[in-house]
């Protein structure tokens, strides 16, 4: 193929994948295959001048704007960063930076390079106008609404903020929200998404912001684009102003001048991404002196002052030795590939979720194939790609089975998830149970995944209930079940009777009721009463249930099985909102408008100590910043106490806690 039609070829190459990632984030080629499509095409460019295009994909920034969202245009445009793999490159890039300062020594700021969705945020007098997304970097869409239902972004700033001011950063999903996300939609048969930054884009390109609200987005703010304000000196300069101003910059920013540093502050950063809470491809590093940066300028797509370092994808080949297939607790059938363990990102690897069958067949995979395996998000393991060309002919087709491996009953596809419709199912109940004791619902310490298999098996749990009717007698013949582990099981149980109407939402498996909606629900209704009552239009009137999730919950409600499951956990003795303290008003006025961050290790788990919090009035964020009104601190405190002290932000122990509270014991 000569050079003009390998250019032509990978143009339209570039711009499909360009058109996936920006515009459906659906993604069919990891960031690294794509930018080595792109850096090619680049080259080609370069070494055949007559071949430019002004229109060509390694010209033009991102995807254009969609069309279920009005569009916005930006008032300086956004443009996207050169990027390398190669730490030659970056050293190039710090010589050729104070090549163009004249003999200046530049610094620069290096720090975290988010994966997550690129963000606008214009405000005039104050107020926030419009939140708009990148798009082709000169008009984005105007996701207002949607950027509204993100914690921590103001709506309106201090008066001393400039008349104009567009802030920029990204939008990210946390990595654990991620999992928890990819997990649910495997349950409901949903295709899973390929890592943190699909799910943000996919999120935030809702059309109900109901629907944005519940998926957990958070952002982290690091650029501007108009500012009318008196001229600020330098990027950290202007991100101490964001924090000042509650906006949630970044805090793992290094400052480094010269090729050595800056090439040792990457490497850092890249050693201890794996500790963030959102996912980090790579490093930025940008020029910080603002007088600097302006006179260097811009190319027509990238700033001359800043770089993107992106680190190698952290990934590791192994054997696919099995496809297995696990049942959930809604009954969706998931394909799960059995892999020869291996070390990746952090952790030894040895099964990673196929999500369904279609998944297999896009991948051709193969029992017996040498795999490619990474860490979506750092966090769930996942096959990536597949060695065809290791393949020696002893390697098996995979096929769905016709009936559940759990309990035999024919199978249905739905969409393109198969089901089992056994509302006897033993795979089913596991499952229904595990969810209903972990930690997020009932939080019934020491009934895992183990034990509840063996009281499954053992025909000692046939329904939810059952777990409130297990006795010593029935659980001390069971493997492992001493007198004093039966005892602490046994205290368990009884102690989560108590729990608050919100864990009980969560844990009954009503469709789409996540943490956050069953804290609204049962701050709306009270009672499990009042909300079996409520009607379709009852439950819309409440900010983050959308028309899906208000006709799922009343349904759930006007199921005879689940009428059963309700009398069955009031005969139980269960806390069906009825022994909640007031949702309206706090318990103790000391805490109502307080805003709490915790640290270190405490002598109970955060989400309980932060449930107490909530319920006494008080607000619970992850870090520290002038809005913060007090800092709870266990032991082995961090970053977030030095953070507290220089603030002058309160620092409170366990013990002056409960004063505070009046609270001896919590049920949170």
């Amino acid at each position: 193929m000569n050079p003009r039609e390998r250019v032509a070829t990978l143009r339209e190459e570039v711009a499909r994948h360009n058109r996936l990632y920006y515009e459906s984030a659906q993604p069919e080629i990891s960031d690294f295959a794509f930018d080595a499509l792109l850096r090619e095409l680049a080259d080609l460019e370069k070494a055949h001048p007559d071949l430019a295009d002004a229109n060509s994909p390694s010209a033009v920034v991102g995807g254009r704007p969609l069309e279920a969202f009005a569009p916005v245009r930006h008032i300086v445009p956004m443009q996207s960063l050169d990027n390398t793999y190669s730490e030659a490159e970056l050293r190039d890039f710090v010589a050729r930076v104070r090549k163009l300062c004249e003999g200046r020594e530049p610094g620069f700021t290096i720090e975290p390079k988010i994966d997550g969705v690129a963000i606008s945020l214009f405000y005039e007098h104050s107020r926030l106008v419009w939140a708009a997304t990148r798009g082709d970097g000169v008009t984005g869409d105007d996701v207002t609404q949607n950027v509204l239902t993100i914690p921590g972004i103001p709506r309106g700033l201090p008066d001393k903020a400039p008349g104009r001011l567009e802030v920029r950063g990204e939008i990210y999903l946390p990595k654990a929200t991620f999992a928890q996300l990819n997990a649910e939609r495997d349950e409901e048969g949903l295709p899973a998404f390929a890592n943190p930054r699909n799910a943000a884009a996919g999120s935030l390109k809702q059309l109900d912001p109901a629907i944005v609200a519940r998926r957990g987005l958070n952002a982290v703010l690091y650029g501007v684009g108009e500012w009318s304000g008196s001229p600020l000196s330098t990027g950290c300069e202007f991100l101490q102003v964001l924090r000042e101003w509650g906006f949630p910059a970044s805090e793992a920013v290094r400052f480094a001048s010269g090729e050595d540093a800056v090439a040792e502050a990457v490497e850092e950063l890249g050693r201890v991404r794996h500790s963030f809470v959102y996912e980090t491809d790579g490093a930025v590093v940008k020029l910080d002196n603002l007088a600097l940066r302006r006179t260097l300028g811009s190319t027509a797509k990238s700033p001359r002052w800043a770089i993107a370092y992106k680190y190698a994808p952290e990934r590791a080949e192994t054997v696919l030795r099995d496809i297995t297939v696990q049942v959930g607790r809604t009954g969706t059938l998931t394909p799960v590939a059995e892999l020869e363990p291996v070390f990746v990102s952090g952790s030894t690897v040895s099964r990673a979720t196929l999500h369904n069958e279609e998944e297999i067949l896009r991948k051709d995979l193969r029992i017996g194939d040498t795999v490619v395996v990474e860490k979506a998000g750092e966090v769930i393991p996942a096959v990536v790609d597949v060695r065809k060309d290791l393949r020696n002919g002893s390697e098996r087709f995979f096929s769905m089975p016709a009936t559940c491996p759990a309990c035999g009953a024919v199978v249905e596809k739905s969409g393109v998830a198969w089901k089992c419709h056994n509302p006897s199912c033993a795979a089913q109940l596991r499952r229904r149970i595990e969810y209903f004791a972990s930690k997020n619902a009932m939080d019934i310490d020491g009934m895992g995944e183990a034990l509840v298999g063996q009281l499954v098996e053992a025909g000692l749990l046939a329904s939810i209930p059952d777990v409130y009717r297990l006795q010593a007698g029935m659980l001390l013949p069971l493997e492992r079940m001493g007198g004093k582990s039966v005892a602490n099981l046994l205290e368990a149980i009884d102690k989560s009777r108590a729990r608050p109407l919100w864990r009980l939402l969560n844990a009954l498996g009503i469709p789409h009721v996540g943490i956050t909606s069953a804290r609204d629900l049962a701050l709306r209704f009270q009672t499990l009463d009042a909300l079996a009552a409520a009607s379709v239009d009852d439950l819309l009137a409440i900010h983050s249930i959308g028309d899906v999730m208000a006709a799922a919950i009343h349904g759930w409600f006007r199921e005879p099985a689940n009428q059963l499951l309700v009398a069955d956990l009031r005969a139980a003795g269960l806390n069906l909102g009825d022994s909640d303290a007031p949702g309206a008003a706090p318990a103790n006025s000391a805490l109502a408008g307080s805003v709490w961050v915790l640290t270190g290790t405490l002598s109970r788990p955060r989400e309980e100590v932060a449930e107490q919090i909530r319920r006494h009035g008080g607000k619970v964020t992850g870090s520290v910043s002038k809005k913060t009104t007090h800092l709870l601190a266990g032991e082995e405190a961090g970053g977030k106490l030095d953070k507290a002290r220089e603030l002058g932000v309160p620092v409170l122990s366990e013990a002056d806690f409960l004063r505070l509270t009046g609270d001896a014991d919590s049920n949170a």
